[in-house]
């Protein structure tokens, strides 16, 4: 195996009339407006901005609270899908936990509090996202059964009682239903 030197190269040399060249073209100098143009025809993305920034001071206060609304409004869903999924996730670890360490029969009134308070925080949608979310995130912890088992005894009862109590119903009624809902829910899986 025999290896061959690499060649040297010596960079090359400057040109005597660059410096010259540039020397005798000064820079042209652009306005404002054309700078802007030649962005619209280059940077298509960047137009509305450079349009924007050319008519700041014609444009009023109106399109900036339209925009803080549509930045509002974009900020508040996105804070109700990250508690939705957080209290899925505290709702499914809290009861694969619990049957993991057989400790299911202490803490089982605790299981529909997620849902339950994601309901009344963010409304029914979102109690139903986060009984969904629990509900799959069960089926790949535990498997089918376990995550069916979390739906009807507990996830359908936190629907109920989010949705009772969302809708300002008394506190007796909306106890007494959800019991009837839960002793239902327990016929229907045990038999």
């Amino acid at each position: 195996l025999r290896l061959h030197p690499c060649p040297r190269f010596s960079p090359p040399g400057s040109h005597p009339a660059f410096p010259r060249q540039l020397a005798a073209s000064p820079l042209p100098e652009l306005s404002f407006q054309s700078t802007v143009t030649a962005l619209r025809t280059r940077i298509p993305p960047l137009q509305a901005a450079a349009s924007r920034a050319a008519s700041g001071e014609e444009r009023g206060g109106v399109d900036e609270d339209e925009e803080d609304a549509d930045l509002d409004n974009a900020l508040t869903k996105t804070r109700r899908l990250v508690e939705c999924a957080m209290f899925a996730s505290v709702a499914g670890l809290a009861y694969f936990l619990s049957n993991s360490l057989a400790i299911e029969n202490y803490f089982s009134c605790f299981f529909p509090l997620p849902i339950v308070i994601s309901s009344l925080r963010w409304g029914l949608e979102a109690g139903r996202k986060t009984m969904v979310a629990t509900v799959l995130l069960l089926f790949t912890l535990s498997g089918p059964v376990k995550a069916s088992t979390y739906l009807l005894m507990h996830g359908v009862v936190g629907l109920a009682m989010g949705t009772m109590w969302r809708l300002e119903t008394d506190w007796i009624a909306s106890i007494i239903i959800c019991s009837i809902v839960n002793i239902f829910s327990q016929l229907v899986f045990h038999v």
